[in-house]
């Protein structure tokens, strides 16, 4: 069984306002672009190495997202013991299921998606419900807006404890987008919607923490 440790990160609870984008986001904005195609076709050959029983790739391959998905498992179970066995589950059907993906190209999307149904599956099963919060610095994953050392201990606790309370499909959406740092038109294809649905979600999840905070009186 693998322990992954998770990295720390600030959540976002508020929507980016990109109108006044400046110049040196904008480069970003292409440099990150291109290390998603660079890594989409790295996932390309692993995927194609692996289908044909190289170790060294499947093994390339747990490496890469061993991290984001026990982070995704561990915010839906906020159980490190679960969420590392669920870790091994999805790998499991991952590398069973590899002659199953239709388009390589979206093998990220592909390996989420197992890995948000495994999720469901195990809390309708379990009928488990989060008995405690987990701090966000154990969350992996993107930070779009940054806030003092002062402020972030401050909202630390009720932020996590709002995004514990959202339903299902809200939680999903907000995890992709803001914390794995997909795209609408990912997260669309990943979980079957579509993007309008998907943004109109992450609105709906964002609100939801923001009304949280407020009743909390953190905001």
């Amino acid at each position: 069984m693998v322990v992954c440790e998770t990295i720390p990160v600030a959540v976002p609870v508020q929507i980016s306002d990109n109108r006044n984008q400046s110049v040196q986001e904008k480069v970003y904005g292409v440099a990150f672009a291109m290390n998603e195609r660079e890594k989409a076709l790295e996932d390309v050959d692993l995927v194609e190495r692996s289908r044909r029983g190289d170790a060294r790739a499947m093994e390339a391959i747990y490496e890469r997202y061993k991290r984001p998905l026990f982070n995704l498992a561990f915010r839906f179970t906020y159980n490190s013991t679960v969420a590392e066995d669920l870790l091994q589950d999805i790998f499991i059907k991952v590398f069973t299921h590899l002659d199953d993906v239709q388009n390589v190209k979206t093998f990220s999307g592909w390996i989420y998606r197992i890995g948000l149904n495994t999720c469901y599956s195990y809390l309708r099963g379990k009928k488990v419900e989060a008995q405690r919060s987990i701090p966000l610095s154990e969350i992996e994953g993107k930070m779009e807006e940054a806030c003092s050392d002062t402020e972030e201990k401050e909202i630390k606790k009720p932020l996590d404890e709002a995004i514990q309370s959202l339903p299902e499909k809200l939680k999903a959406i907000f995890l992709l987008h803001d914390v794995q740092g997909f795209k609408h038109e990912e997260i669309a294809k990943t979980l079957g919607c579509s993007v309008g649905t998907s943004k109109s979600q992450l609105f709906k999840a964002r609100m939801r923490i923001r009304q949280f905070l407020k009743d909390k009186q953190v905001l």
